[in-house]
């Protein structure tokens, strides 16, 4: 055999003795020549005849070459390591002949040097050779990198891992047959002559033998490193195609670097990538191949020990590859409310000026290699464009670069967030950052809560809301096709943090596809069943069992709070809903100019409607409390989830995914109504962490006043004195900049923006409102809710059925609601309402 780059692959074929049928489950990919860890092997071809060497004497293998080190493929033939026999014991001696004479004799003992080779140990639930493999040898299976966007369904879980483990796998097959160990010759100035086996006892089997003439350690013990490279202005994006690999060692997926130029406004809300630059984390041997594959086809490729001896290098392609410096220490770290000087809760990201992210102990830099989450590894991090946040609890530990590292802390709407250029000095082991408070909306009374949040656990929930300033989350259980979420989460009373301060609450979000979504907050029995209606939201072919006025009414009964999802849409039951007064409030997710309009349209039917906000977090890319609500309680201080609740219920509320907005009109906060008043003064007061550039009142869907500034600002206020003339709701909004309105790098993009619940404000002595128009679309929408459900729902069971609800009737259980809802329509209307006849 001919030498490869530094290696040579010895042929044993004079010395086989035996067959491989010795060794289980062989086939042949196990055979002939083969590369391990990237090195040349010879084994045996013949699956039928002898290609293995067994020795259960003494035997000699030919050399005739000079080396620096010697690797075996060897192994026990019996598994007497797990049968009694101790580890470390002697099962042989290999004695390495030189050509003047000389001779070096080594021990083999077990679990050192060599071990038995694996078995199928079929009548075992764990395999033996399971984590007993020998100490100062490799297994002949290396670890690899699993595919990165493809692979089973049922492999989702082990997809996280990234590595492929081959002992992992599920039925069992066997990943080796030997162990490679690698010997270092002493005296690489002398010729080997041959090699002695002699066996202490065991039958030892030899499947391959190699030699090296490098001074390397063949499998390497650098630590894996940091290398940068950057594409030539023809090259790029940098994407999920992209792949490095080492043959003489590992790599892990290339990652797009931060974009250091890209820096949010505020800092520590997300970031760009740079696309012409990517990173990868590399251990190699110094002769290694690196090379660069664009869509499975290679594009750059250079040896390893070239750019550890250059620092930089410049492939034939134009890729620019690069080292940084590797120095690093483990960082002990506390972020600290700057006034207090107590551990703060906040979300932490750092990266190095070549754009190259760091995570904190236990948390990762790249979610789900920066792919989607939806219901995947939900909670303790969370990425915004394209850098990923870890959430910390006031402390946390992790190795950083020496030199320049960049940070960015954020802790929601009520504090500065923090980017800056930190230099960690060798020998540095602590770090504190400080945060400062920009403003405290509970010294008014305003205490911040998510209506909405999916599939993160009650602690994971407890810990994102704490680092997002959010005391109130609401964790919904649901059901979504076949699938059933946060079950185990549900108690009937919330998780409070042991400060008291963080509540979390598992109630539901019950669901149809047609009729709408609901969440019933509070529960403390759950109102079964959270979906129907059939797919997505329930089982396919499902049959409607209920509807959103029946969970509603179930909710109440409860003492619980009922939320309409997503105003409006499912835009199907919410008429109803609003007409027999069933709702405590409705959501907003995310400012949309449709939504928003039929919220003013319902407002100016005379419908009192507090407004409140959630994020429907499904996925680790976007925090709890984006959008969230602020509501007013008597004192933040004792409050429990229970005040919260009751809060939202009294309509003093402001929804934002940013800006602390204020209303006040004649003194009153929004939900209150003032009657008897022909005039009132309007004001609307901001601050924002986000930049801010206009303020406006607005009084029956129309905008009252307004101001707005060439510049975003980050505070300001507008005054509006305004003639009452007729019942009227007052209510107060603001945005980000530009057109388009500046927007969040959450996945859904949600604009930064407030929006207060309104101000009822009468000349006489009642608040009422009327809009013919706005009543007969209700009554449409309640016609086409009917008509669905006994045209066209599934309610047709195929056999006898004893409904939950117990009512004989079941078409008349679902319709009472329906009903109910449009006699109070035709009373609002004089009963001059006319029903639509069904096409």
């Amino acid at each position: 055999m001919t030498w490869e780059r530094g290696y040579r692959a010895l042929d044993l074929a004079a010395s086989w003795n035996a067959p491989l049928t010795l060794l289980d489950d062989v086939d042949a990919s196990f055979t002939g020549e083969r590369h391990l860890y990237g090195l040349p092997f010879r084994f045996g071809d013949d699956l039928e005849g002898a290609s293995l060497v067994r020795v259960t004497g003494e035997t000699e293998i030919p050399v005739d070459d000079d080396c620096h080190w010697i690797l075996f493929a060897h192994a026990l033939e019996e598994p007497d390591l797990f049968e009694g026999a101790p580890v470390g014991s002697e099962a042989a001696r290999y004695t390495v002949r030189y050509a003047d004479g000389g001779a070096e004799t080594v021990p083999v003992r077990r679990r050192f040097e060599i071990g038995p080779t694996p078995r199928l140990w079929s009548d075992r639930p764990i395999p033996l050779d399971w984590g007993q493999t020998p100490f100062l040898a490799l297994p002949d299976a290396q670890h690899q990198l699993m595919h990165r966007t493809c692979g089973r369904f049922d492999a989702a879980g082990a997809r996280f891992v990234d590595i492929d483990d081959p002992q992992a796998r599920s039925p069992y097959v066997l990943p080796y047959r030997f162990y490679l160990w690698p010997w270092r010759n002493p005296h690489p100035e002398r010729r080997v002559a041959a090699i002695g086996i002699a066996s202490a006892g065991p039958a030892v089997l030899i499947g391959a033998v190699t030699l090296s003439r490098l001074p390397e350690d063949p499998f390497g013990r650098t630590v894996s490193r940091d290398l940068i490279f950057t594409l030539s202005d023809r090259g790029g994006p940098v994407g999920e195609d992209f792949a490095v690999t080492v043959d003489r060692g590992t790599a892990t997926y290339v990652y797009r670097t931060v974009d250091g130029g890209s820096v949010s406004s505020p800092p520590g809300w997300g970031g760009a990538t740079n696309p012409r630059a990517g990173y990868v984390k590399v251990a190699a041997t110094p002769s290694a191949t690196v090379t660069l594959e664009v869509g499975g086809t290679e594009t750059s490729a250079f040896t390893w020990g070239d750019l550890l001896d250059q620092g930089r290098i410049v492939t034939a392609d134009g890729t620019e590859w690069r080292l940084p410096d590797p120095g690093r220490a483990w960082i002990k770290g506390t972020v600290v409310d700057d006034a207090t000087g107590e551990p703060l809760p906040c979300r932490l990201h750092f990266h190095t000026p070549d754009g190259v992210p760091l995570a904190p102990y236990g948390h990762h830099t790249h979610i789900n290699s920066d792919g989607n989450t939806w219901n995947l590894d939900i909670g303790g991090d969370v990425r915004l464009g394209q850098r990923t946040y870890a959430y910390v609890d006031g402390e946390f530990e992790g190795w950083l670069p020496h030199g320049p590292v960049i940070v960015e802390a954020a802790r929601g709407f009520d504090y500065v967030p923090l980017r800056e250029e930190l230099t960690i000095r060798p020998g540095q082991r602590t770090l504190e950052l400080r945060l400062k408070r920009f403003h405290d909306p509970e010294a008014d009374g305003y205490v911040a809560g998510d209506t909405h949040v999916h599939f993160v656990s009650t602690h994971g929930a407890e810990l994102e809301a704490r680092g997002e300033g959010v005391r109130v989350t609401n964790l919904l259980m649901s059901q979504w096709g076949h699938l059933y979420t946060n079950t185990e989460d549900f108690t009937g009373h919330p998780h409070t943090s042991a400060d008291g301060t963080t509540h979390v609450f598992a109630g539901q979000e019950n669901r149809t596809a047609m009729l709408g979504h609901i969440n019933l907050l509070g529960l403390r029995t759950p109102v079964r069943p959270w979906c129907t209606g059939g797919a997505e939201e329930s089982d396919l072919g499902g049959g409607l069992e209920t509807t959103l006025a029946r969970w509603a009414d179930e909710c109440h009964a409860q003492g619980g709070t009922v939320v309409l999802a997503h105003f409006p849409v499912p835009n199907g039951e919410a008429a109803a809903l609003i007409a027999t007064g069933r709702l405590d409030g409705v959501e907003m997710i995310a400012y949309d100019d449709y939504n928003i309009a039929q919220y003013y349209r319902y407002l100016n039917a005379g419908y009192r409607l507090t407004l409140v906000g959630g994020t429907d977090k499904m996925t680790s890319e976007v925090p709890i409390g984006l959008v969230r609500t602020y509501a007013r309680v008597p004192d933040p201080r004792t409050m429990d989830y229970w005040d919260w609740c009751a809060a939202v219920r009294s309509g003093d509320t402001v929804v934002t995914s940013g800006p602390h907005l204020r209303l006040s009109v004649d003194g009153a906060a929004p939900g209150s109504v003032l009657t008897g008043a022909p005039s009132v003064r309007c004001t609307a007061e901001f601050r924002s962490i986000f930049p801010v550039d206009r303020v406006e009142i607005v009084v029956n869907g129309s905008v009252a006043g307004s101001r707005r500034w060439d510049s975003a600002v980050q505070a300001g206020s507008v005054d509006v004195d305004l003639a009452v003339d007729e019942p009227s709701w007052i209510a107060a909004r603001c945005y980000g900049p530009g057109e388009g309105v500046a927007r969040h790098k959450d996945v859904w993009e949600r604009p930064i923006m407030a929006h207060t619940s309104p101000v009822y404000v009468a000349p006489g002595d009642a608040y009422e409102r009327t809009d013919e128009a706005v009543l007969t679309e209700m009554l449409q929408l309640i016609d086409g809710v009917e008509q669905h459900v006994t045209t066209r729902a599934r309610t047709a069971w195929p056999g006898p059925v004893d409904h939950r609800h117990g009512t004989p009737d079941h078409d008349r259980f679902l319709l009472e609601p329906l009903d109910e809802a449009r006699r109070t329509i035709r009373e609002r209307l004089g009963g001059q309402g006319l029903r639509p006849t069904a096409q």
